[in-house]
């Protein structure tokens, strides 16, 4: 069972996981507790993936009063030159719809 999660684990895109944990954190509340104090050991749990170490994770739980706003890595924006040549040279324009 544990190598079946595993595998299913692995297979799954981060949006995926994301959903997932965030699923069970709505429907578990003592996992929701785990997850806010321990992200690393409550995704473990729930998962069956370590994390790596060097890999860093926060948890925020928002409110009628906080709003939390995740920003790219700085200088993570491509040129409109990189995204032509990362869209094989076609970009769209006004006159291709």
């Amino acid at each position: 069972m544990i190598i079946q999660n595993l595998k299913e684990s692995i297979m799954k895109t981060a949006v995926e996981m994301e959903d997932m944990i965030r699923a069970k954190a709505d429907e578990d509340e003592a996992f929701r507790d785990r997850l806010l104090e321990d992200p690393r050991q409550a995704i473990h749990e729930a998962t069956g993936l370590t994390v790596p170490e060097g890999f860093s994770i926060s948890v925020h739980e928002e409110s009628a009063t906080d709003f939390h706003l995740v920003l790219p890595p700085a200088g993570s924006r491509l040129s409109d030159a990189e995204l032509r040549s990362a869209a094989g040279g076609w970009a769209p324009t006004s006159d291709s719809y």
